[in-house]
């Protein structure tokens, strides 16, 4: 026999705490399965950033994320170690890299790519595609209404955690 949840009906239900808990889970459960194919949530938000951006320069790509200088550098200098990214001098100036990614970096997007899929598929069941469109609809609505950033997660204001 399974216990009454502690609180009952009287456990929170207030939009900020069911935002807070499921963007909690939701998180901590993408990280620790991208983590099975050796990566990072913020180094998998570069491989896509850097993959819609080809031959961007690191700076501008770090603005549009919200990643700090430092914290850019700190990712991008562990993709390249890892032969994922590559740093190239740009076309017109010397004092700017611009990023593409490798032929490994590619694959290893596309794995990364199909992980984050499964996760929103196993997160999102139970829900119709119209609800769950609705639901994406609503968040990017906060979202603008918040002036949080489109696209931009405050992770990457974060010291990395290897």
């Amino acid at each position: 026999m399974t216990a009454a949840p502690i609180g009952g009906d009287k456990a929170p239900s207030t939009l900020a705490f069911l935002l807070s808990q499921v963007g909690i889970y939701a998180s901590s459960r993408f990280a620790e399965r991208i983590a099975a194919i050796d990566l990072h949530p913020p180094e998998f938000r570069v491989l896509n950033i850097v993959d819609a951006g080809e031959g961007e320069s690191q700076q501008a790509i770090a603005e549009a994320i919200g990643a700090p200088p430092s914290r850019m550098v700190a990712i991008v200098d562990a993709l390249e170690q890892r032969g994922l990214v590559e740093r190239r001098p740009h076309a017109t100036d010397r004092r700017v890299h611009v990023l593409h990614l490798t032929a490994k970096g590619r694959k290893l997007l596309a794995r990364g790519r199909r992980v984050a899929a499964e996760h929103e598929r196993d997160l999102t069941r139970g829900m119709s595609e119209a609800e769950r469109k609705r639901l994406v609809a609503l968040l990017q609505k906060i979202v603008a209404e918040q002036q949080i950033g489109h696209g931009i997660h405050p992770g990457f204001r974060e010291s990395p955690r290897r």
